[in-house]
């Protein structure tokens, strides 16, 4: 019996490397799925830090181009070259860094590596760029000396904002008189400056007083914060009301544009009726007549009295009207040349026709029986010709005509020459 169980030892010992294997296998599949699922938690960490790090360097770059404004206004341009430098590069690195995000939000799949690559270029552009415009927020804090100089600034401040609170009054009256001569529409870009400068001068105001409380009681808490928030809506306010001036000044030129294009509509307007009236085709002249018409009719409604002005969109519509008027009547003047030249060679072509029938008329007649019928054909269809050109009203059409008698005539002469030899 103990012979027939020869293979048992064998058997248990096969089981058991089979059972190490597969613990093995296990082992290593465990291994597997806890280092990808640490890779993926990493690669999320990193795609979060890449998003953060872009929205925090998009805000930064929009604070920044406010304050490099502000700055250029305090400072001058001279003083803030080196401001606006940065600005401009930490603009084009966050435009790289976009690029790279859309790469990674588009419908195009993308390994991980590339994915991983793509996510640290864009964590390292947008620090980058957050970094440079911190530093020269800081360098322009330093320069302000804010704390040292505030009891001097916040005089200075409040004698600015006393000037400028005087010029809302002054914009409000010419936004009022200005609305007497020009439509909503022309005045939509500052028709609100008024308010909106009294709300911002307003702040500043406010801003000023929590600083001056500061420094009345002695405090330690700083007051640049306060000041730097008052300097900001002080130039917010002076650049909304230099708007309304400036605003003025672009609507009067544009009448004053406006007014000369009506001027020179009138000329073109004579000018195409008198090429209308003058013109020998009725469809042609028609067509003139209607957009004499139409033109007319829009110069009329521009200069409608009482009519509020839009000067921009008002020679838009103008310029669209002369504009069809000026295609139909350069038409007109083409055709109108046309004719005259047509007419002009006519009486040259007529004669010329005429010559060369007359004499392939003798020819074939000094040899009557040599020329064959081919050449006889041609003649007579010259002729033909030669007679309806005489008797055609339109210049264009009789030229025309008396073109191929000629090519008629020339056809038979040569027929008949070769029939005679």
């Amino acid at each position: 019996m103990n012979g027939d169980l020869w293979w048992v030892p064998s058997v248990i010992v096969i089981g058991l490397v089979v059972a190490g294997v597969w613990a093995l296998v296990g082992a290593s599949r465990r291994r597997t799925r806890a280092r990808l699922g640490q890779l993926s938690a990493a690669a999320t960490e990193l795609e979060r830090n890449a998003s953060s790090s872009l929205v925090r360097a998009d805000d930064l770059v929009q604070d920044a181009t406010d304050e490099l404004s502000f700055a250029i206004a305090q400072f001058g341009e001279s003083a803030t070259r080196e401001f606006a430098t940065a600005l401009a590069t930490s603009r084009r690195q966050l435009s790289d860094a976009f690029a790279l995000q859309q790469k990674l939000d588009d419908a195009v799949p993308d390994s991980a590596a590339e994915r991983t690559r793509w996510n640290q270029q864009i964590v390292q552009l947008a620090d980058e760029a957050t970094g440079r415009l911190i530093s020269q927020a800081r360098d322009f804090t330093v320069k302000r000396g804010v704390e040292r100089n505030a009891p001097r600034q916040l005089d200075e401040l409040h004698r600015r904002l006393d000037r400028v609170f005087d010029r809302v009054a002054s914009g409000a009256s010419t936004l009022t008189r200005l609305g007497l001569s020009y439509s909503p529409s022309a005045l939509a870009p500052i028709s609100g400056n008024a308010d909106r400068a009294r709300t911002a001068l307003d702040a500043a105001r406010a801003s000023a007083d929590a600083a001056a409380a500061r420094l009345a009681a002695a405090s330690a808490e700083p007051v640049g914060q306060q000041l730097q928030a008052a300097e900001h809506a002080l130039f917010q306010a002076t650049q909304l009301l230099d708007a309304i001036e400036t605003g003025e000044d672009q609507l009067h030129r544009g009448f004053a544009n406006l007014q000369k294009a009506l001027d020179a509509a009138d000329t073109e307007l004579a000018e195409a009726r008198a090429l209308r009236d003058g013109h020998e085709e009725s469809d042609t002249s028609a067509s003139l007549n209607h957009v004499i018409a139409d033109a007319a009719s829009v110069q009329a409604a521009l200069r409608e009295p009482g009519r509020p002005s839009d000067p921009a969109a008002d020679l838009v519509t103008l310029e669209a009207a002369m504009n069809g008027l000026d295609s139909i009547r350069s038409e007109a003047r083409n055709r109108h040349l046309r004719l005259d030249n047509a007419r002009t060679a006519l009486a040259g072509a007529l004669l010329t026709a005429r010559s060369q029938i007359t004499v392939t008329r003798d020819f074939v007649a000094a040899h009557r029986g040599r020329v064959q019928a081919a050449a006889r054909t041609r003649l007579a269809e010259a002729e033909r010709q030669l007679a309806l050109a005489v008797t055609e009203a339109d210049p264009v059409t009789a030229l025309d005509t008396a073109r191929r008698a000629m090519t008629h005539a020339t056809d038979a002469d040569a027929l008949a020459r070769y029939d005679t030899h």
